[in-house]
This record gives C-alpha cells, sequence and structure tokens, in this order.
C-alpha cells in the first residue's frame, strides 16, 4: 500500500508540476491574444446600443458574488474608455507586452460584458472569459514576447516552468464535452437523432444554408446527430490517450469546422480549437514558433547565393612584378605637354623662345 502511495503520489507530482517547455502556453497566449482581439472590435456595434446612456442595459441583479465593472461606467462616456483598455490589453497579450496585467486586463473586461448581458451573448463568449482566465494563470510571455526581449533578447529560449495552469486548461476542454455529451443525451431530439436536422433549418443562425435532402432525410439526420455525440465523446475522453489523441483532436477540428460553416455560434468554434492547442506537444510547439525565424533565415540565405559574385580584380603571379599594368600618376604630375612661346618681333623669332621649344618646333617655324 506504501509503494503504491508513493507511485500515485509521484505520479501527481509529476503530472502538476514536473517543468516542461513553456512553448504551448506561448502558442495559446498568441492565439488567443489574437482572437480577444476579435472579439473587443465585434462589439463596437452593440457598445453603446447595450451600456450606453439610451443603451437596453439599465439595471442588473446580479446573483451574491457577481460583480463587472459596468456598475461604475453605465451610461457615461466611460464604457469607451473601459472598451479602449480592453482592446490594447488584448494586442499587449498577442505581443507579450507587460503580459500579466494585459490577461488581467481582458479578462475584467470581458467578465463584465458578459455579466452584464448575459441575453446578449451565447457560450462562446463565456468560453473566451474562461480561456482569459487560464490564461492569466499561466506563465505567459516568458518566450516569443516583448517582455522576454526587454529581458535578455532570447526570445526563441523557452524556459521550463511548472505546468499546473496548463492542466487546468486541458481538464477544462475535457469536462466540456462530457458534460455537453451528458447534457445533450437528456434532450428528445438528441435521442431520436433529428437534433442537427432542426439546428440547421433555424433562419435566424444559419451561415449557409443545407440541401434539403439532408436535412430532410432521417438517416442522415441520425448520422450526423450520432456521429456528434460520438465525436465529442471521443474528444472528451479519448484526449488523454497519447495515440489516439492527434485522431480525435482531428475529429473535433472537423466538427467545429462544420458547424463554423453551418451555423452562426460567434466566437464559440474557434475558442474550443484554441483549448485544443494545450495538448500540443513541447516540441511540435517550439517548431512552430521557431517557423517563422528559420524561415527568414533561408530567404536570406538563398538571396545571399542567387546575389552575382562581386567582379575581382586581376592579380599577377607570385615574384611578378606588374609591369604591364600603368602605374599611377599623381595629378600634380599630369601637366600639358609642351607649348611652344614664340615671341614675334618686327626682326623674326627670338632665339631663347627656340631653346625652350620642343624638338622639331623650329622646323615649323622655319617653314
Amino acid at each position: 500500500m506504501t509503494a503504491r502511495w508513493a507511485r500515485a503520489r509521484a505520479g501527481w507530482n509529476r503530472f502538476w508540476f514536473a517543468p516542461r517547455s513553456t512553448a504551448p502556453v506561448e502558442v495559446i497566449r498568441i492565439v488567443f491574444g489574437v482572437l480577444a482581439t476579435l472579439w473587443m472590435l465585434s462589439l463596437v456595434p452593440v457598445l453603446e446600443p447595450f451600456f450606453g446612456e439610451r443603451g437596453v442595459i439599465t439595471a442588473r441583479d446580479l446573483p451574491f458574488g457577481s460583480w463587472t465593472m459596468f456598475s461604475l461606467v453605465l451610461g457615461t462616456p466611460a464604457i469607451w474608455v473601459l472598451w479602449s483598455l480592453g482592446l490594447l490589453a488584448a494586442v499587449a497579450l498577442a505581443v507579450g507586452f507587460r503580459t500579466r496585467l494585459a490577461a488581467l486586463v481582458v479578462f475584467v473586461v470581458m467578465m463584465s460584458v458578459t455579466r452584464s448581458a448575459p441575453l446578449a451573448f451565447n457560450a462562446g463568449d463565456a468560453l473566451l472569459r474562461i480561456v482569459s482566465f487560464y490564461v492569466l494563470l499561466m506563465p505567459a510571455g516568458s518566450a516569443v514576447s516583448v517582455d522576454r526581449w526587454r529581458r535578455d533578447r532570447a526570445l526563441w529560449s523557452f524556459p521550463r516552468r511548472a505546468p499546473w495552469a496548463l492542466r487546468l486548461a486541458q481538464i477544462q476542454l475535457s469536462v466540456i464535452y462530457i458534460s455537453t455529451v451528458w447534457e445533450k443525451a437528456g434532450g428528445a431530439h438528441w435521442r431520436d437523432g433529428t437534433a442537427v436536422s432542426y439546428a440547421v433549418r433555424i433562419g435566424e443562425v444559419t451561415r449557409f444554408p443545407v440541401p434539403s435532402f439532408a436535412t430532410d432525410s432521417l438517416v442522415l439526420a441520425q448520422l450526423a446527430t450520432y456521429g456528434t455525440l460520438a465525436g465529442e465523446l471521443a474528444v472528451g475522453v479519448l484526449v488523454w490517450n497519447k495515440v489516439a489523441r492527434p485522431y480525435v483532436l482531428a475529429i473535433g477540428v472537423l466538427l467545429h469546422l462544420s458547424i463554423e460553416l453551418t451555423l452562426a455560434v460567434g466566437f464559440f468554434s474557434m475558442t474550443i480549437v484554441t483549448l485544443y492547442l494545450a495538448f500540443l506537444p513541447p516540441e511540435r510547439a517550439e517548431q512552430v514558433l521557431r517557423w517563422v525565424p528559420d524561415r527568414v533565415a533561408r530567404l536570406r540565405r538563398r538571396r545571399r547565393r542567387e546575389e552575382p559574385p562581386a567582379p575581382l580584380t586581376p592579380q599577377p603571379p607570385a615574384g611578378v612584378e606588374r609591369t604591364d599594368l600603368p602605374e599611377a600618376r599623381e595629378p600634380a604630375e599630369i601637366a600639358a605637354e609642351p607649348t611652344v612661346v614664340a615671341a614675334v618681333e618686327d626682326e623674326g623669332i627670338d632665339q631663347s623662345s627656340e631653346r625652350h621649344a620642343a624638338p622639331g618646333t623650329k622646323a615649323l617655324s622655319d617653314a
């Protein structure tokens, strides 16, 4: 019993606290930062109608212990200040600038918005809020970030940290799928296999219409419904198996891609796929993050190879003097050719000029 307890305890500590590369955390931080930026921008059309001076959200009856920053800024221009802080924090989170503070601001803004108007948002917005909390707990910004560049310029060096926050995100993904399957199993349309057919025919949330032969066929509807349940259950359970993990995550990506193409579900599909990155192996995550500098280095090497070589100055063999090449002369030595200065007098040519004239000058003058 003691040996089993020791092994169980060692396995527990290894699962939560054994140091590992922070590369998966940085991938999640970058992707989630971009996603949070898009989410903040999507609030622009609804911020004033919901939370403005004449907005439809006028009072809140929050449960005990709940909070929202919009209780302080409702109906004032300060809502745009709060939104601007959220947008700047999302961009800072993506680039890794003041990462911990940026993650905190993003979490506060997301919590305030979704808690203030719960009926105006869906499960995708709530999932974004949950992921922002996990990113706040993670050692994000330790690599490939402005914070790391300011500290020691070692952008592509990934330290090893305890992965307990990353494990929480992994467990959250599994709980989401298992609880979803459990909840759906209690629905009549999920049990009789027609739920997917009904969902894709709701005009308010349909993105691209599904052909009628697929929605009207009971066989195809049941295949889609039961296949969705089986795929979600497989992701929730088999994602912990290293052999089955790549396959079930691929099934999950295809499932959410089909949902994204047929239904307008906001940010849910993109956020759940972001959680998939928590299961990215550290070595693969490092390859993904190093792809950009490696690509730039390859392009530079290729450009150097394609550049024409510089012309070389011919050099004489060793021991041979360069007698065939004209020596350079200083500008002072380059003088004009001697000219004939002849003083013409009435009697004839001055003899002194003949002594300084070039050879042949006297003959030319005699002629």
